[in-house]
C-alpha cells in the first residue's frame, strides 16, 4: 500500500504555497506527536499533508498557524494546528502504516526482517489500536481491502482493473471520506480516489516485477507474461490514463480553500510522478524539509 506520491511539482510551485504544504506537512507531524506519542511520530512517515489540506480546503476550513518546536528541532516553526482534516490525515496515516507491515507474511521474510518488523508492529500497536477506536470506519475499509486483495492474489488473474480493484476501492473510500457531506462531493472525490489508487498499484507492480518473479509472488503484470521493462510502460500508459480521468473530475470539485496549491499536487504532481515531466530529475520519493 503506497503512501507519499501526492506531492507538489516544484518548478510550477509559489513561494506562498510552498509555506501552506510545508505548514499542513508539519500539522500533521505534530498531530500524529500529540495524538499517537513520540514513538509513533518517529516511525511514521509523515506524508499527510496533501490529504488534510484537501480535506479542509473543500470543507473550506480555515486553520491556525502557530510557531511551535517540533520534536528533535531547535526552534519553533510555523505549523497548521489540529483542524478535522489534520486529525483524520493523522489516523489514515497510522492506519496506513499498520497495514502496510501486513502485506507479507512473517514465514516469507529473513530472520532480520522479521526481527525489525517484530519491532516496527510493538512501536506502532498502540497508535494502531487508538486510530481505530477514534475511527472504525477507516478500519472497516482497510480489513475489507487485504480480504479482497488475498482473494484477487489466489485467483492469479490476468485482469489489470480486476487485480487493482482492492487498492482502488481502498483510496476511493478514504478520499470520499475526506469530502464534505455533499453527495456530489463524496461521488467525486471517490471517483479521484479510485483513479489515484489504480495508478498506484500498477506503478508499485511494476517497480516489484523482478522482486515478485524471484519470490514466486503474485504480480499481475507477470500473470501477463510481460517482462520487466514492458511492465514498467505498461504500468506507466496505464497510470496516465487513470490521472487524465481524474483530473477532468477533479476540475469540477468545489474547492473553498488552496485551490492554486491543490490544483499543483492534483494535476501537475500527480502527472510528474507518473510521467517525470522534467525527464527524470524529480525523484518520487523526495522529502520536503520539515
Amino acid at each position: 500500500m503506497l503512501t507519499g506520491r501526492l506531492h507538489p511539482y516544484l518548478p510550477e510551485l509559489t513561494i506562498r504555497d510552498y509555506d501552506t504544504y510545508l505548514r499542513y506537512m508539519r500539522g500533521v507531524s505534530y498531530q500524529l506527536y500529540l495524538e499517537y506519542g513520540f514513538l509513533a511520530y518517529s516511525f511514521l512517515p509523515h506524508k499527510g499533508g496533501t490529504l488534510a489540506l484537501l480535506a479542509d480546503s473543500l470543507a473550506g476550513r480555515q486553520a491556525t498557524c502557530r510557531n511551535i518546536r517540533l520534536p528533535g528541532s531547535l526552534s519553533p516553526v510555523p505549523v497548521m494546528c489540529q483542524t478535522r482534516g489534520i486529525r483524520l490525515a493523522a489516523q489514515i496515516e497510522v492506519l496506513m502504516s499498520w497495514h502496510r507491515l501486513q502485506d507479507r507474511r512473517n514465514s516469507e521474510l529473513p530472520f532480520c526482517q522479521k526481527v525489525q518488523r517484530l519491532v516496527q508492529r510493538f512501536t506502532l500497536y498502540r497508535a494502531y489500536r487508538k486510530a481505530v477506536q477514534e475511527e472504525p470506519a477507516l478500519e472497516r475499509i482497510f480489513y475489507q481491502q487485504r480480504a479482497q486483495a488475498v482473494a484477487q492474489h489466489q485467483l492469479r488473474g490476468q485482469n489489470y482493473a480486476v487485480a487493482s480493484e482492492p487498492m482502488s476501492n481502498v483510496y476511493g473510500a478514504l478520499f470520499s471520506v475526506l469530502a464534505p457531506d455533499d453527495p456530489v462531493q463524496r461521488k467525486n472525490m471517490r471517483y479521484i480516489g479510485s483513479c489515484i489508487g489504480k495508478a498506484f498499484y500498477l506503478l508499485d507492480k511494476a517497480e516489484r516485477h523482478q522482486r515478485d518473479q524471484k519470490e514466486d509472488r503474485y504480480n499481475v503484470f507477470l500473470a501477463n507474461g510481460l517482462s520487466g521493462e514492458a511492465a514498467k510502460e505498461n504500468a506507466r500508459r496505464q497510470a496516465i490514463a487513470s490521472i487524465n480521468d481524474l483530473s477532468r473530475v477533479y476540475t469540477l470539485m468545489d474547492v473553498k480553500l488552496n485551490r492554486s496549491l491543490l490544483d499543483n499536487i492534483m494535476i501537475l504532481g500527480l502527472r510528474d510522478t507518473v510521467d517525470p515531466l522534467e525527464h527524470g530529475s524529480w525523484d518520487l520519493n523526495w522529502e520536503l524539509p520539515l
